[in-house]
């Protein structure tokens, strides 16, 4: 059981961490997020996909080398080996050229 007070308390507490919520995505970016991982895991052609953090968020280029759905993971091979991130926190994608891809 949480009093009030308690309860402003750690809400004022969350917001001077900076804490941010998790952005909620249209239809439209969702579709346009789809078809660059899509394009990326067929082609190979690299993407920076941006990725939610609750304190900042942080850039990934690589080309996607599989998507599970099932897990709700995306795995890429990035310039410094394999990485992997939460479909849910995937918030942004663009197509990056190869030299991107190489320097990350």
């Amino acid at each position: 059981m949480m009093l009030p007070e308690h309860k402003e308390r750690i809400n004022g507490h969350r917001e001077t961490l900076g804490r941010r919520e998790r952005p909620v995505l249209d239809e439209q970016e969702m579709e346009e997020l789809a078809l660059k991982v899509g394009e990326s895991l067929e082609t190979g052609r690299p993407v920076t996909l941006k990725l939610y953090g609750e304190y900042g968020d942080r850039m990934v280029t690589g080309v996607v080398t599989k998507v599970d759905p099932q897990a709700g993971r995306i795995r890429l091979r990035t310039a410094q080996g394999d990485a992997q991130a939460d479909m849910r926190d995937v918030i942004g994608a663009e197509y990056a050229n190869a030299e991107e891809a190489d320097a990350e």
